[in-house]
């Protein structure tokens, strides 16, 4: 199979905008040639890599699969050429990761930290947006490592942690809690958006007490300032508050059934990573949590 290297960066080039003129552009040819070199790419493969029918232009099911290739294959050209001419492997060694934002705060420290000392060190490019979001990404072939809740089938998966996700109040000058359900009135809520997958969890049982929702954001990091500024309550995971907890800066409320247990997991595609995705992905099997 004569695949050329052009052939794959412009199909990553045109995966990423989705427009076959502005991907021409951006690979400093005319449009026709490159119309061209992404049917050549075609029939090399034997499949249709993108549904040209729509607009703006998608991947088929197989382009969103050959993306993860093509990306892994440029990646391992450009660190092969960086090493045998000594020049800088920043290109090989960047790892595209995908997260829920506050897996990205509480995780992504921890995985720096853990790299060897050495030459060959990964670069970690981290995007860190909605769950949901985060799982296009994955499904897409925009990033090689994805960092969620829940276990998504069909991806490879590794179980991280299991964690809660607390109801907390800030606390006062004595460490009490500043909101609690005993109160005869409804209590201010710090809630997740309904869309993401917190805000899914928590609305199972939101019933059970009073709440008054008065600040919405997908964001745990937000919420958790605002519990601090004393706005509300918020149900918060375990490990984005353990240092708050400690020092007696929130408590949790509540009995037991109002703590809602979580799971979450790194995800991949079943191929074969770059070299530096695979020394991600064996940090996190073994990271210790």
């Amino acid at each position: 199979m004569n695949v050329e290297s052009k052939w794959l960066e412009d199909f990553l080039v045109l995966a990423k905008v989705k427009n076959f003129s502005q991907a021409a552009e951006l690979r400093n040819v005319t449009q026709p040639a490159f119309s061209r070199r992404i049917r050549l790419l075609e029939d090399t493969v034997g499949a249709e890599l993108v549904d040209r029918k729509s607009k703006p232009i998608e991947l088929t099911p197989s382009g969103k699969l050959f993306r993860i290739t093509a990306r892994t294959l440029v990646n391992q050209i450009e660190a092969g050429i960086s090493q045998i001419s000594d020049l800088s492997q920043l290109g090989g060694n960047v790892v595209q990761i995908a997260a829920a934002h506050s897996l990205a705060t509480s995780l992504i420290p921890k995985i720096q930290q853990a790299f060897n000392e050495g030459d060959y060190k990964p670069i970690l490019s981290v995007e860190a947006i909605d769950v949901d979001e985060a799982t296009k990404e994955l499904r897409e072939g925009a990033c090689d490592i994805l960092l969620a809740f829940d276990d998504l089938p069909p991806y490879q998966s590794q179980l991280i942690a299991k964690t809660e996700l607390l109801p907390v109040s800030a606390c006062d000058n004595e460490g009490n809690s500043v909101y609690d359900f005993e109160s005869e009135h409804s209590v201010p809520w710090l809630t997740y958006s309904s869309t993401s997958y917190m805000g899914r969890q928590v609305e199972i049982i939101r019933e059970q007490v009073a709440l008054t929702p008065i600040f919405s954001s997908s964001m745990t990091d937000m919420l958790k300032i605002l519990v601090l500024n004393k706005q509300g309550i918020a149900w918060l995971p375990a490990y984005s508050i353990q240092e708050e907890l400690a020092q007696k800066k929130v408590a949790i409320i509540g009995d037991q059934s109002l703590r809602l247990p979580i799971e979450y997991y790194a995800y991949r595609y079943q191929a074969r990573l770059h070299p530096a995705g695979e020394t991600v992905w064996s940090i996190l099997c073994n990271l210790d949590t």
